[in-house]
């Protein structure tokens, strides 16, 4: 299911809020909706967020994830630790003054578990790019639910019956034909076999 993006909520320090804010590629990434009391207490909901060409923001809905709700529990509480240790060492120096150390540390990890962790490497890159320029977003098929699958999946047979109608799109890449339309369905379809085919296609295209 899509929805649109909620409005803001008025800030309280009970309340649902999104952390752990991960994958990001252009206008896309994944968060998930924890109950806070303060800092993340529970997760609810993990949500592809995308942004349509006419700037309005979406939220699919999908299965929690794990490297979201992880990073969701540590990243705040490790800045507030940072924070907690570095407030007396500034405030106090000559009493408090070894604290900074710890909290040196604890802003490093934080930075890292911020900035750095929650990545995607080069090839899901490409494949969420892909995806998102044959289908208007970037969602791995696996992540969504069955329903939005199969729709998704329809749309694009109707697109490649559109262009090719005398020839099954399974058959256009066994044949060898180069299109990112076809490695979208290859993707959609969720068959391994053919998402190798379909991609070998693709990059021979670009290299001949």
């Amino acid at each position: 299911m899509i929805d649109r993006a909620d409005e803001v909520e008025t800030y309280s320090w009970l309340t649902w809020d999104e952390f752990g804010v991960v994958e990001r590629l252009d206008s896309e990434a994944i968060a998930t909706r924890f109950f806070r009391v303060i800092i993340p207490v529970w997760p609810s909901q993990s949500f592809y967020v995308t942004r349509t060409a006419d700037g309005e923001e979406q939220r699919i809905k999908i299965s929690l994830q794990v490297r979201s709700v992880i990073l969701g529990y540590l990243r705040l509480p490790t800045w507030l630790a940072a924070l907690v240790l570095a407030a007396p060492a500034i405030a106090l120096p000559h009493i408090w003054g070894w604290l900074i150390l710890p909290a040196a540390l604890l802003a490093v990890v934080a930075a890292l578990l911020t900035f750095v962790a929650g990545r995607l490497d080069e090839e899901e890159q490409w494949r969420r790019s892909l995806l998102r320029r044959v289908v208007g977003f970037g969602a791995p098929p696996e992540m969504l639910t069955e329903e939005l699958r199969d729709e998704v999946c329809m749309n694009l047979e109707r697109m490649w019956h559109a262009r090719s109608p005398y020839m099954t799109w399974v058959d256009a890449i066994e044949k060898g034909i180069s299109s990112e339309l076809l490695v979208a369905l290859a993707e959609y379809e969720q068959d391994p076999s053919l998402v190798r085919l379909a991609r070998a296609n693709l990059v021979n295209r670009v290299w001949n």
